[in-house]
């Protein structure tokens, strides 16, 4: 403080020294004599602190001239800026005189507000409904769905059912008023059929008479599907004959040359029964039509260059492609699903189903219609399930699986999704 501002605070201060001794004096009076003292106000207080008095000596003229401020926290932390201790903040709260109620123009007993209603009206009906991206029921038969659990405010809706497209919207709830979401869903235009074929490469054509056992480069599953009409593969080797024909994971060859092969063992005998460098026909199911095509064969790889084993379905790099064994969910609590490859690469997200319990699924997706591909937040999650939404509102639900149809987490399809979209 300057010596200006401190010249100009001392007379004050010597007032309000000479009025606490004039009230001290007052109390020592006859009573007939007595007159109520003035009483100190928040700024009185601070100018005896920062005069030097003590913390105690003015809580002791407080409680004899009473106080006429409330004690706020504000004037709280300006006592104790000025020096007062958390006793005397005590004292002066106890002496505050009490605050005036606060006018009301509302009824006593007015009755709270009642929660918000959501309908939901959904043609066709069964649809399940998704508010903020969380499973709260399905609509009746007949597509209705009242909801009267949900916070006023903003929420997104999301209307789905299996071959159809969502419907998503966002609504304002209000307390004790109905809003109503009418969805009529949509069936996509044109459904993929088909999943994409790799580019053939080119590779040193052997000799028709060269002498050497020909060689196709699949790998047949450790156990065959129940029902399976020829021999399901587990893997192409990538550059190999059968590779570069088109043949995937989880295609089923059916004849070589026109004679059927039902047993791992015959398929092999029947390619061996060929040299390398013949063309031989080989018909196979790739989930969904049947191709037959004049593949020509190629010699074995010497040793250190062929696999022993395939490698696992999850995360094999392939011309340019990452792929990935997945369920994918029809949106009935992992009760309906198929089982089948997904592939990121070029620009597009493919999923070729191969097996289920319900409609086996195939479907293409441009990575640029993708609005988000994320871990769920509450559907499936004990699974380590996500989804990829799409722009106009489609959701897909999937959980990655091992070959043992053991669910993984889906980090590196994930990482793989957004590494394409250049994220």
């Amino acid at each position: 403080m300057g010596s200006h501002s401190r010249g100009q605070c001392i007379p004050k201060i010597l007032a309000l020294l000479l009025a606490l001794m004039a009230a001290l004096t007052f109390l020592r009076a006859p009573a007939n004599a007595q007159r109520a003292p003035k009483k100190l106000t928040a700024q009185d207080v601070m100018d005896l602190l920062t005069g030097d008095v003590s913390s105690a000596d003015v809580a002791n003229a407080a409680q004899k001239s009473g106080i006429s401020f409330q004690v706020t926290a504000t004037v709280a932390k300006q006592i104790r800026d000025a020096g007062g201790t958390d006793d005397l903040i005590r004292v002066l709260r106890t002496l505050a005189p009490r605050a005036p109620a606060a006018p009301t123009s509302a009824p006593h007993n007015a009755p709270a507000a009642s929660p918000p209603v959501l309908m939901i009206e959904s043609s066709p009906g069964q649809s399940e409904v998704y508010i903020d991206d969380e499973p709260v029921g399905t609509t009746s038969q007949e597509g209705r769905l009242k909801l009267t659990r949900l916070t006023a405010g903003d929420h997104l809706v999301r209307i789905s059912l299996s071959g159809y497209q969502d419907h998503e919207e966002t609504v304002k709830l209000a307390a004790g008023q109905v809003t109503t979401v009418a969805a009529t869903l949509q069936r996509p235009s044109a459904p993929p059929t088909s999943f994409p074929t790799p580019s053939p490469q080119t590779e040193v054509t052997p000799p028709a008479n060269s002498g050497q056992p020909g060689y196709l480069g699949v790998f047949s599953m450790p156990q065959q599907p129940a029902g399976a009409r020829g021999i399901v593969i587990s893997y192409a080797v990538p550059g190999s004959p059968a590779d570069q024909a088109g043949l995937k994971a989880y295609d089923t060859i059916l004849a070589v040359n026109g004679q059927r092969v039902t047993t791992p063992a015959e398929l092999k005998a029947a390619l061996v029964s060929h040299q390398a460098g013949e063309m031989v026909e080989i018909t196979w199911y790739n989930g969904s039509a049947t191709v037959a095509r004049q593949i020509r064969l190629g010699a074995v790889p010497q040793a250190a260059a062929q696999p022993s084993a395939p490698p696992s379905l999850s995360n094999v790099p392939h011309n340019g492609f990452v792929s990935f064994t997945v369920a994918h969910d029809h949106q009935q609590n992992a009760a309906n699903y198929c089982v089948g490859l997904m592939s990121i690469g070029n620009g597009m997200i493919y999923y070729k189903g191969i097996k289920g319990n319900g409609p086996v699924h195939t479907f293409e997706i441009p990575l640029s219609t993708v609005r988000e591909a994320r871990r769920n937040l509450a559907y499936l999650v004990k699974l380590g399930a996500f989804h990829i939404r799409l722009k106009k509102g489609t959701n897909y639900n999937f959980v990655v699986i091992n070959q043992q149809n053991q669910p993984q987490p889906p980090d590196a399809l994930l990482t793989a999704i957004d590494q394409a979209m250049g994220k």
